[in-house]
């Protein structure tokens, strides 16, 4: 906790400087060439929010936009972290991911959008020569992925009204940090605390249809075709609860179990609704959806020790929520309401749970380049359900409390970018959680690095294997 204070304050001592700094430095830009647009982690995002019609490219001809190869681009990305883990496989290097994301967005003369990404990763660390001694989920799962990322068609089909089919992701609410309505995608979570929330989001196959209604109101249908749900941490991983404490060399030797887990598929389509109202100062968003719920359970009859391989099932829940943001000078203030039914989190459940969870924030901009926010949520469980559903009891908390505090401060006309997230559970911030603290750096045109490191907080089953380890991460990317 030390180290949080002293990390926090230094940021926010350098944040309230910015204005200064710059104003120091501005002259030392003055000759420098004007940067060209890139492919970075947020331009992975443009097609998320809703009329962004960006596209990230170099400079180009006015030739070269009528031919549509133009509009290719792509980013490749050497990453390497280094974390200490006691006599883990994972000791030392704790990543050596190498990258690629590649991307197409075409505008035709109708103004039929179409999007495509895909991306690639590769770690050799999997194939050094301690390889034998990671657990084959854990391989499997981090060592090498190819994946058809966004993939979507749409244009409009009457005045007022828009479609849009394919892979793509839709971001319900307004925090940036914790997810309270931010239900329809799932994310991927097999290292936490490593990126952003913008960085984690899973396409599915979906359709969306988009209804402007006068000039505030816009309804939005929405049916899911693709059923995808959140990767964890694979078994073996340093930070998977169920991982055993030896290698894999080690438990193999031993004769001891060695388990697996698979996702229960689902071909069903599901359905959401929002109606968003925007006006002068502030908007809400309300919605509703039938959909799978994202946290799976392993059917009780299954647990034998002589059973290796579990597939974890998932039942479907109703969701009803609401969204709010209002500016008043430089303070936004978000609200975020949700209300769970029919969840289900073992088959020896005697009913279905129902849980309502909050969420209250701001974000503040007075300093100059600088942002500040804080989060704060809570997700309550009915308290009767949870007395007649006995299992649960050393299990669910009936109250599960999340902080999230951000600092982020740009330099040197954005060049440079300071930046620092702390995120705490529990109602005393006694129940795990991380601190990290990151720098950006437009190198050049197209050349981008990134330096920080994480720190982990004990207090809970997950982040207690974890509490000792400070992560140390670097990478380099280029886009072109």
């Amino acid at each position: 906790m030390r180290l949080s204070l002293l990390v926090s304050s230094l940021l926010l001592t350098v944040a309230l400087q910015a204005e200064n700094i710059d104003d120091t430095l501005s002259g030392f830009d003055d000759d420098m060439p004007t940067q060209t647009e890139s492919v970075s982690a947020n331009d992975i995002q443009d097609g998320f929010d809703e009329g962004d019609e960006s596209v990230p490219h170099l400079m180009k001809s006015e030739e070269d936009e009528e031919s549509y190869f133009t509009d290719f681009s792509g980013k490749i990305t050497q990453e390497g972290a280094i974390a200490y883990n006691d006599d883990r496989p994972q000791n030392v290097f704790g990543s050596l991911r190498q990258s690629l994301f590649l991307y197409y967005e075409h505008k035709f003369e109708n103004n039929i959008k179409v999007k495509i990404n895909a991306r690639a990763f590769y770690d050799p660390m999997y194939d050094t020569s301690t390889s034998a001694d990671f657990y084959p989920a854990e391989v499997a799962e981090l060592n090498s992925e190819v994946e058809l990322f966004e993939a979507y068609v749409e244009g409009t089909i009457i005045e007022n009204l828009d479609a849009r089919l394919g892979r793509q992701v839709i971001v319900w609410g307004k925090s940036d940090t914790i997810r309270i309505t931010d239900v329809l995608n799932p994310i991927d979570n097999r290292r936490p605390g490593y990126q952003d929330l913008e960085s984690l989001y899973l396409p599915k196959t979906m359709l969306k249809f988009d209804y402007q209604y006068d000039d505030n109101w816009r309804i939005t249908p929405i049916v899911t075709l693709e059923q995808r749900f959140t990767k964890d941490p694979p078994y073996g991983s340093v930070y998977n609860p169920l991982s055993p404490d030896e290698s894999y060399s080690d438990r193999l030797a031993s004769g001891e179990p060695i388990y697996s887990f698979d996702q229960e598929s689902y071909n069903d389509p599901t359905f959401a609704l929002s109606v968003a109202g925007e006006f002068e100062g502030w908007d809400i968003t309300f919605y509703a959806a039938r959909l799978y719920q994202d946290r799976g359970y392993i059917p009780v009859e299954a647990l034998d020790r002589n059973v290796l391989h579990y597939t974890i099932e998932h039942t479907k829940t109703n969701m009803l929520g609401a969204a709010f943001n209002i500016v008043e000078n430089e303070w936004l203030f978000k609200a975020e309401l949700a209300y769970f039914s029919d969840l289900t989190y073992t088959s020896t459940q005697d009913k279905s749970l129902a849980r309502t969870d909050m969420l209250l924030g701001f974000e503040y901009n007075g300093f100059s380049d600088t942002t500040l926010s804080y989060d704060y949520s809570i997700r309550h469980f009915m308290e009767d359900d949870l007395r007649l559903n006995v299992p649960f009891e050393n299990i669910l908390a009936q109250n599960t409390y999340q902080q999230a505090f951000r600092i982020s401060s740009s330099f040197l006309r954005e060049k440079l970018n300071a930046n620092y997230l702390i995120s705490l559970y529990g109602k005393k911030l006694d129940e795990g959680g991380y601190q990290r603290a990151w720098i950006d750096y437009d190198v050049a045109d197209a050349i981008n690095t990134q330096f920080g490191l994480i720190d982990y907080f004990g207090g809970s089953e997950l982040f207690d294997l974890v509490e000792d380890q400070v992560v140390v991460f670097m990478d380099v990317s280029y886009s072109f």
